[in-house]
């Protein structure tokens, strides 16, 4: 690690300390069914959510409860491990793409809880129509507004005719060093002169990775932000862990004001997303969200 990394993680953990000593732990509330409140409830005007990743060790319905029982959410974005909007033939969400059935018990689970599916992703795109659009059919038979993609940009001309025929929102993720879109720039880039149903989804823990800076590149995109993948990182490694948030390199003080001070969408995506321990992640979950809604509010 180097002297960059150490002064980042001294300097969050003392802010996260100072955080949480003045607002005090409490577990969230529990509740049988979402009310109205609840489920609108925000962050300092924002939409707080979940990234799915998060609770990938868990079946849907033990899932859509943590989400709303212990951590007092209502908001989700879906990933290959709640369902597959298309086939997988490696990695924890290997196996066939999800019939319209498995779907539907998806979104009658989603409505029984008071979820929203915000989004659904990160999801490779290239240039396979027919499974293309079949991603679309199944996103919008489950009410999503935005999907989180890696497009191989030759294809994004056809990618970006469906998202505009089904009115669901492309939101082009940044990655770590070693992918495609590792710089903000790049996304910038890609995402430049299309139209209104083509944006960006920062990953903050991939920005910090490629050794940028979050809080500019959410000034940088603007209202073109349509997801926001909440985390924080260990170190500038590429592969380096997903922690909580105040305890690795993210200035979580700058990146809350940035989002403060810039002109958002009100209906995007904000993730929150924890991978460290994913048979335990609500006690550290709770913790990120103490902190953000402290520096949020």
């Amino acid at each position: 690690m180097n002297s960059f990394e150490d002064a980042k993680i001294l300097q969050q953990r003392r802010l996260i300390l100072k955080a949480l000593s003045l607002t005090p732990f409490v577990s969230a509330p529990k509740f049988a069914n979402a009310a109205s409140d609840e489920q609108d409830r925000t962050y300092g005007g924002f939409p707080m959510g979940l990234h799915g990743a998060t609770v990938r060790n868990f079946p849907n319905d033990e899932a859509l409860r943590i989400l709303t029982e212990e951590l007092g959410l209502h908001r989700i974005e879906l990933t290959p491990s709640q369902i597959r909007l298309r086939a997988f033939d490696q990695g924890n969400a290997e196996g066939p793409i999800a019939s319209t059935t498995e779907v539907r018990q998806l979104k009658q689970q989603l409505a029984a809880a008071g979820v929203t599916a915000t989004a659904y992703g990160f999801l490779p795109m290239a240039g396979n129509a027919e499974e293309n659009e079949r991603v679309f059919e199944l996103a919008s038979e489950l009410s999503i507004r935005n999907i989180t993609v890696v497009p191989q940009l030759q294809y994004l001309d056809s990618i970006e005719r469906l998202a505009d025929e089904y009115d669901i929102r492309l939101a082009i993720h940044n990655n770590a060093p070693g992918g495609t879109f590792t710089s903000i720039g790049e996304v910038s880039a890609a995402i430049s002169g299309r139209g209104e149903n083509v944006g960006a989804c920062i990953d903050v823990g991939n920005v910090l990775r490629s050794s940028e800076d979050p809080a500019v590149a959410i000034r940088r995109l603007g209202p073109k932000v349509f997801g926001i993948h909440l985390k924080d990182v260990s170190s500038t490694d590429p592969d380096s862990d997903v922690i909580g948030l105040g305890k690795g390199l993210l200035d979580t003080e700058a990146f809350f004001t940035a989002m403060a001070e810039t002109e958002l969408v009100a209906d995007m995506a904000l993730s929150l997303e924890f991978l460290a321990q994913p048979d335990q992640p609500v006690p550290n979950v709770l913790q990120s969200l103490a902190l953000a809604d402290r520096l949020l509010s």
